[in-house]
């Protein structure tokens, strides 16, 4: 049963989505739940020691601007433990240390498919002894587990791992015994097993899920045994029935927060993708079905996705950079379609696709996609999300394997995500780079500093330049670069920081992280970093007054457009003080360039271009200046 469940994990092409209470808009997060708690964010200045600026000529500009595209939810940054993992395991001093280094904000616990065979309380006597296979349509052995289970994690000690490193929690409650049980009203049985671990829990668990990827058949009680079956319900699931249980299961949860004075939020699961089109026959209503029954029954939806199609950089880079846009817009087109409840998005698993070569997810190729994802999940507004898995034999983020001089070792993606956080504010702002090649992601923190992350997902070295648009900065920035080794082709299982590299049986240098400097350089009239082939940089701007690292040129450029906002065709002026190297650029939200109006040498004066957006969708857009190695950026609407 374990090794169906573990292969399966990563074999499955159907993904759920866990959606939190908000308006639909980016910038309406009033109602979201994710963010009730949210607070400014302090910036933390990295020990340094000071470094020499490149003195070579920027080959990429990155233009950060302060519009505010939204608060960042702290719950981005999760994980979770599984309960095969044991207690012993988790309660191994040097993997809580390596955990309290990473700081997770929230852990999820039981685990994916086997919360929907795990009973938190002991086993029921209503359970079968064996249930449908959906995949084969053939019966298998019914495994119930337990606390008591072979020394599986227990309730208790997932709590205490959170208490020891501050986590906050998403609970993925059993709702597959509402199928598959024997009573004659398995679904209330279902409901008071989930409404007592609420009890149980007495308010310390703030998230809480209805099942995991119910509508999959690899999952238990998506097909069941009619003969067995007391309550009439159909053999194969189907979205409103899944609703319909939600529903009596969330209302049961809930009275048992308010007896305990609890506050809690319960998600149901929608489908990030066209189920019209599936090969599962379940996903073609299931949408449609659940959205019906479940009304606004719960407080968020959830959603499921392992990013990558096949075993190379470019694909595994690809879709990370879409593939969380491409969720969140089928999501939030659905709920229109369908006249739904508005719900913002968590994904509570994720995590690279197993693409037939399992050192891709060990390497540090799944670091870089990580850090991707973050960014991209914060700018689209995601409310939470849980990556998949702290501790999994030796495929996950900390070695459990075989070998003991291996024990509890980070994997790359540890470091990533470690410095992830710790650059990462409570706002998102726009950041748009001009060469294809280099990702740019900014936030800003309420002490002031701005957090700026540079994904280089070419294999050229470039030197990247950063424009702070009316951005307050001070005296120094503070950077770490992260690159990969020479081994394993593509696929380095190791990575260095700031030059620093692995020492003994380490995959990244995690013996002085903790005391690792950053490289400190004065902003003075330029903020330049080197960007190998294949790396992050992780930087941080000292918060001060100065609103432009080059005012005086930005001033005499006089760049603007007119009208604005326009309906089709606007005009941009500028002006040039001596010949130079001029282009001009249009980008979307998402840093996509969708025009270049120009690109030659210009004499002084005054110029003018014309962009017409009649074919472009409406929304912001923002147009890039460089003349000389100077560039500045502007916003402009596109009404239609």
């Amino acid at each position: 049963m374990f090794d169906k469940l573990i292969n399966m994990k990563f074999k499955k092409v159907l993904f759920v989505s866990v959606l939190c209470a908000s308006a639909m808009s980016l910038f309406a997060q009033n109602t979201n739940c994710f963010l009730d708690d949210f607070a400014s964010k302090t910036a933390k200045i990295p020990i340094s020691v000071s470094a020499s600026k490149t003195v070579a000529l920027p080959t990429v500009t990155v233009t950060l601007t302060t519009d505010t595209l939204g608060k960042i939810s702290k719950y981005i940054f999760g994980n979770a433990v599984a309960v095969w993992m044991g207690n012993n395991t988790i309660a191994n001093s040097v993997f809580v240390k390596n955990v309290q280094a990473l700081n997770p904000s929230l852990i999820r616990f039981p685990g994916g498919s086997w919360s929907d065979i795990f009973f938190w309380n002991g086993t029921p006597t209503d359970v079968p002894d064996s249930v449908y296979n959906g995949t084969t349509g053939k019966k298998d052995k019914f495994y119930a587990n337990t606390p008591s289970t072979n020394g599986y994690t227990t309730p208790d000690n997932y709590y205490r791992l959170r208490q020891q490193t501050g986590s906050q929690g998403l609970i993925t409650i059993n709702y597959a015994y509402a199928r598959y049980g024997l009573s004659s009203n398995p679904v209330l049985q279902a409901a008071h097993l989930a409404a007592d671990w609420v009890r149980y829990d007495n308010g310390r668990t703030k998230f809480w899920e209805i099942g995991n990827e119910n509508n999959g058949p690899w999952e238990d009680g998506w097909m069941i045994d009619l003969t067995k079956n007391k309550d009439r319900q159909p053999q194969i699931i189907t979205g409103q029935l899944y609703g319909q249980h939600c529903k009596i299961i969330a209302d049961s949860m809930r009275v048992a927060a308010t007896e305990i004075g609890a506050k809690i939020y319960i998600g149901g699961q929608v489908l990030h993708y066209d189920g019209t089109t599936s090969w599962n026959n379940v996903d073609k209503t299931w949408n449609s079905g659940f959205f019906k029954a479940i009304g606004d029954g719960v407080d968020f939806y959830a959603m499921h996705n392992y990013f990558g199609t096949v075993a190379t950089v470019d694909d595994l880079v690809s879709a990370a950079t879409t593939g969380p846009n491409n969720n969140i817009n089928f999501i939030q087109g659905d709920i229109m379609r369908k006249r739904a409840y508005s719900k913002p998005v968590a994904l509570t698993e994720y995590n690279m696709q197993d693409v037939k070569n399992q050192l891709t997810g060990i390497s540090y190729i799944n670091g870089i996609q990580a850090v991707i994802l973050f960014n991209e999940l914060i700018k689209n507004n995601f409310g939470l999300a849980a990556r998949w898995l702290l501790m999994n034999g030796d495929l996950a983020m900390f070695y459990d394997g075989i070998d003991q001089s291996l024990k509890f070792q980070p994997r790359p993606d540890f470091y990533y995500a470690y410095y992830q956080q710790k650059f990462t504010g409570d706002h998102v702002i726009p950041a748009t780079s001009d060469n294809a090649d280099i990702l740019a992601y900014a936030s800003r923190f309420g002490s002031g500093e701005t957090g700026v992350i540079i994904v280089n997902k070419g294999k050229i070295a470039q030197v990247v330049k950063i424009d702070p648009v009316n951005i307050g900065v001070g005296n120094k920035y503070y950077t770490y670069t992260l690159t990969g080794g020479t081994d394993n082709g593509d696929f380095s299982l190791y990575v260095s920081v700031n030059g620093v590299a692995p020492s003994g049986t380490q995959w990244g240098p995690r013996q002085n992280l903790e005391t690792l400097p950053a490289s400190a350089m004065s902003i003075d009239d330029a903020i330049k970093v080197n960007s190998p082939g294949m790396s992050v940089q992780f930087i941080m701007l000292d918060a001060g007054t100065k609103t432009s690292v080059a005012s005086v040129l930005k001033n005499e450029l006089q760049l603007t457009n007119y009208p604005n906002p326009f309906s089709a065709i606007t005009t941009i002026q500028f002006k040039t003080p001596s010949n130079a190297a001029v282009s001009l650029g249009v980008f979307d939200l998402n840093g996509k360039k969708v025009s270049t109006l120009i690109n030659e040498m210009l004499p002084s004066g005054t110029h003018q271009a014309k962009f017409d957006g009649s074919l472009l969708p409406g929304g912001v857009y923002f147009y890039q200046l460089k003349v000389g190695e100077f560039s500045t950026t502007q916003k402009m609407i596109l009404i239609k």
